[in-house]
């Protein structure tokens, strides 16, 4: 590579860097919102009117970046990894984050980056070194110290079993990354995120719709304020239009391992978020087990 080739190389990485950071702000601050939401809206009503406000916001993203048409017969055909993400690990993710603390799920989200590496040996038979292994093995360890060891909540809503939801959604967000690796150079990020999330949207409702014909539950839209709403529809473009706009972003000039990586700076912003705006503050086993993850990601950083 010449030195005229390095520039707009380096710029480049750069500037998926600088997007990586972005998304992993935009997921531990939503985080933060979402639970607070939690409170006023069931997670069944919250997360359709978050994708709908995030669709729209895509919508207008996708039609003034592109600088060339899509192929909307061949871009739908990539919109599958939506049921992933935010199908899968946001219907189970909220589900879980109704019953665990905001701070509990950013660090635990944190360990999606050894979940990527993991889902990489088992589906695409790239085997990690030993000592990423190792770096596995301390992660699962900081997520044991996080569920055991609770956190100092205004409303002590900590639950095992909100823990483990949360573990279950973060593994189907890895998949979500290892299945759009591939896909990012392909289409304009805006594009590809709009129609993955619009995926995710009609798993989401034909979901619901499944479980209220069931008689399993009732949908509560009457009886939501319009501020309720309105809040519900921005934190809805904070946690899935520019975060996954960012990432698809980065993703363009970064190996899956390497953008997952940066995932480890959610709990960074989850949870001063959290202490500051509800008020959770974490005991001293939660802070190890964060440092851990944390610890573990930036040593695994030179084995991928």
């Amino acid at each position: 590579m010449t030195a005229t080739q390095a520039i707009p190389f380096k710029r480049d990485r750069s500037l998926a860097t600088l997007a990586m950071i972005g998304s992993a702000a935009c997921w531990g601050l939503a985080t933060v919102a979402s639970r607070d939401l939690l409170e006023q809206v069931p997670a069944a009503t919250l997360l359709p009117i978050q994708l709908l406000a995030s669709l729209l916001f895509l919508a207008i993203l996708a039609s003034r970046a592109s600088r060339r048409p899509a192929s909307w017969p061949l871009l739908l055909r990539t919109a599958w990894p939506g049921v992933l993400e935010p199908g899968l690990a946001y219907g189970i993710g909220l589900a879980g984050l109704s019953l665990t603390s905001a701070g509990h799920a950013a660090v635990i989200g944190s360990a999606e980056p050894m979940f990527i590496v993991l889902l990489g040996w088992l589906l695409l038979r790239q085997r990690p070194r030993r000592r990423l292994l190792a770096c596995l093995l301390s992660t699962v360890i900081g997520l044991s110290l996080i569920g055991l060891c609770g956190s100092e909540t205004g409303n002590s809503a900590t639950s095992l079993r909100g823990d483990l939801l949360i573990v279950l959604g973060t593994l189907f967000a890895a998949g979500y990354v290892i299945a759009s690796s591939r896909l990012a150079n392909l289409y304009p990020p805006a594009s590809l995120a709009l129609v993955q999330q619009g995926a995710g949207l009609l798993f989401i409702l034909t979901l619901q719709g499944v479980i209220v014909a069931a008689g399993f539950a009732t949908p509560r839209w009457d009886a939501l304020d319009k501020a309720v709403i309105a809040e519900a529809a921005l934190s809805g473009v904070l946690q899935y239009a520019l975060p996954f706009w960012l990432y698809l972003l980065g993703l363009r000039h970064l190996s899956a391992a390497s953008a997952g990586l940066y995932l480890a700076l959610i709990p960074v912003f989850g949870l001063v978020a959290a202490f500051l705006w509800l008020d959770e503050r974490p005991t001293m086993g939660m802070l190890l087990g964060a440092a851990l993850i944390l610890a573990s990601i930036a040593v695994a950083r030179r084995y991928t």
